[in-house]
């Protein structure tokens, strides 16, 4: 059960993947509803053509996150910024503090939040990365795949009966 051929290549060749087999997917299913495979009522079918175009359109958004890129002279400015706070900030501390100890504390964990909070901005940056904290689409792709080839199993064809 897959694919033939023909239409693996069809897919390898196409710079529109995703738009190629969501367009295969709607010509399976009115080919299915035309020739009486699929008798469901048009007001559920509409409501299953809605869901499929609305995946779509997330992947379309998920698209963009990881297409267009954070504007470089907004990071730019944050890392000066941030620079600027890593220098300035024991300054500021020991003329509010009695102690090198405690002045170094403070200074040392305003600078230390501020660059995490810098680190995460980045790891949120880009959501589709390999990094461990990286959204796992292989993963969820393959899931997705899984059910899609659950529709296709025989059984699911079946309708159970109620005992």
């Amino acid at each position: 059960t897959g694919l033939d051929h023909q239409s693996l290549m069809a897919v390898k060749n196409s710079h529109a993947k995703v738009e190629l087999v969501f367009q295969w997917i709607q010509q399976v299913i009115v080919e299915n509803m035309q020739n009486s495979v699929l008798e469901i009522p048009p007001p559920l079918l509409s409501r299953a053509f809605q869901e499929i175009a609305n995946g779509m359109v997330a992947f379309h958004e998920a698209m963009k996150i990881s297409t267009v890129p954070f504007p470089f002279p907004y990071a730019q400015s944050c890392e000066c910024l941030l620079l600027f706070h890593w220098i300035f900030t024991p300054i500021v501390v020991s003329q509010y503090v009695t102690t090198p100890f405690w002045g170094a504390m403070f200074s040392f964990l305003q600078v230390f939040v501020y660059w995490s909070l810098n680190a995460i901005a980045i790891e949120i940056e880009n959501p589709f990365g390999l990094d461990a904290n990286d959204i796992d689409a292989a993963s969820m792709q393959a899931e997705i795949n899984g059910h899609l080839l659950l529709l296709l199993d025989p059984a699911t064809k079946r309708t159970p009966k109620l005992a």
